[in-house]
């Protein structure tokens, strides 16, 4: 049981969800994610829709081990993007369930589908895409179509997190990462009527429409440029931090600069940090300035950024937790 390898030291820190009604079973998932802070790295695989857990066998014949943290989609397309479309839906749960029962962590994102263009749609055009002002004020009023589009969207995935809420199962859930850019059709809207807004009218759907609360709730901006905190909801509204870092095409600078763990270190003021999405790997070097309390390798790319000495590098490392160490025992 996870009492037992939370150990009595942990309990002096008493950390306490975001949503005072949170389960069981997520209150000791954050409780261990702040065990970990500053000693211990959980490994972390993303796992496409359409390939479920493919990525994460690989790691394991490779490396002889499976991510601590096995990460998910609940997908957006039709066959023409096969790894993300909405057919694999009836899958998830079954493969999340089975993953959990093997000792993984639970990290699902969710790249939603623009509601004014609706699913399934394009990554180019549906995920990529823009809303209007007038369209986006639409989106934050409840009562208006582009609003029931939006709260249908999400109702569908309610359906499925109230399945791994009645297993018992917690889930890190990170909806509308990357939003400190201008990409997705939920980015580059900083301030309380912007991306803010949309974060707290998801948080209030899902805890009180829907009554779920097996989700602790991660926030992951794309890396920490300048502005970064605009898009904060603050401390007493995310559970655990994260950023995207991908190494620039632009630049030959390092991929992990120190001021950008420091810039999430000073917003996480003591909540967990994780590196949300990656395909180079933190080098082993950084470990102790840049200590992120999981990795999430994103897909595919972990084999193509890195040597496969690497990542054996990596996995080996005793301040890397795998699946089949500490976080085997979060299975109830």
């Amino acid at each position: 049981m996870l009492a037992s390898l939370l150990g009595s030291g942990l309990a002096q820190a008493q950390p306490r969800p975001i949503d005072p009604q949170a389960t069981p079973e997520a209150r000791q998932l954050l409780k261990y994610l702040y065990k970990l802070q500053g000693k211990k790295t959980l490994s972390g695989m993303h796992n496409v829709l359409g390939r479920m857990s493919t990525p994460s066998d690989r790691v394991q014949r490779l490396t002889g081990h499976y991510p601590a943290i096995w990460g998910g989609d609940f997908g957006f397309a039709d066959s023409t993007h096969d790894i993300d479309n909405i057919k694999y839906r009836p899958l998830l749960v079954p493969e999340i369930k089975k993953q959990h029962a093997r000792g993984a962590i639970i990290v699902l994102s969710y790249h939603q589908a623009n509601p004014a263009i609706g699913e399934p749609c394009p990554f180019e055009g549906g995920i990529i895409s823009k809303l209007s002002d007038a369209q986006w004020q639409e989106l934050l009023t409840p009562g208006t179509p582009l609003y029931q589009k939006w709260a249908t969207q999400m109702d569908l995935l309610a359906s499925h997190l109230q399945q791994l809420q009645a297993a018992h199962i917690p889930v890190i859930f990170r909806p509308y990462h990357e939003m400190n850019g201008g990409w997705f059709w939920w980015g580059g809207r900083p301030g309380a009527q912007g991306y803010l807004a949309l974060w707290r009218q998801l948080y209030t759907y899902y805890t009180e429409h829907h009554q779920l609360h097996n989700i602790l709730w991660a926030w992951t901006p794309d890396k920490p440029t300048p502005g970064v905190e605009n898009f904060f909801p603050g401390r007493d509204q995310v559970d655990v931090l994260g950023t995207d870092i991908y190494p620039r095409k632009d630049s030959a600078a390092v991929v992990y600069p120190q001021r950008w763990y420091d810039t999430m270190h000073r917003l996480a003021a003591g909540k967990p940090l994780a590196l949300s999405e990656a395909s180079a790997l933190v080098p082993l070097a950084l470990f102790a300035k840049q200590p992120y309390v999981w990795f999430m390798s994103w897909g595919e790319m972990l084999f193509n950024a890195n040597s496969e000495a690497d990542i054996k590098r990596t996995y080996l490392d005793p301040r890397v937790v795998n699946a089949d160490r500490a976080p085997r025992r979060l299975a109830k």
